[in-house]
């Protein structure tokens, strides 16, 4: 299963109506822009694992979230704050390109979009990490390999905002 499912099947129903709660949005929604934010994060990532140092430092990032488990912290989660950081690696100075983009696309407000990237990145970088990270720790070509095919896999299931998102990263694969 690619990556992007095994996130969105990972929330389940409970987890999205409290986060849609607490953001003051519909369940349908979040879940619209969360299935709609995997494409740029994934390929933020793809841009920065295309040199070795990029590969090497998103491995041990990975490494120290291989036993997280940010569902278990909704709080935590909601309030942004681990997500603001990675958000900032990983899209860099694009995040409200982005957060436009797919706002564009739902029809959710900008703002809200950002919120919500907020929350998916951790749970991104928790999924990926299940992925590649054994004993806290992450081979960085193991990485990028999987990045690559998540962030391919992404932008096929949504390639009309893969093409926007991938324009926005300067041209991230």
């Amino acid at each position: 299963m690619a990556l992007a499912d095994d996130i969105l099947s990972g929330i389940d129903a409970d987890t999205l109506d409290n986060i849609a709660q607490q953001l003051g949005l519909e369940p349908g929604k979040v879940q619209e822009v969360l299935k709609d934010s995997l494409p740029a994060l994934l390929g933020g990532l793809d841009k920065n694992v295309q040199d070795d140092d990029g590969a090497a430092s998103l491995a041990n990032a990975l490494g120290d979230h291989a036993e997280a488990n940010p569902l278990g912290d909704l709080g935590s989660l909601i309030s942004g704050v681990a997500g603001s950081g990675i958000l900032e690696k990983v899209l860099g100075g694009k995040t409200p390109d982005v957060s436009q983009a797919v706002s564009n696309k739902s029809g959710v407000s900008g703002i809200d979009v950002e919120k919500i990237l907020k929350i998916a990145a951790p749970i991104v970088m928790a999924f990926l990490a299940s992925r590649v990270a054994k004993g806290g720790k992450a081979d960085p070509g193991a990485v990028k390999e999987e990045v690559q095919k998540a962030n391919s896999a992404a932008k096929s299931d949504a390639p009309d905002l893969g093409s926007i998102l991938g324009g926005l990263l300067g041209g991230a694969k």
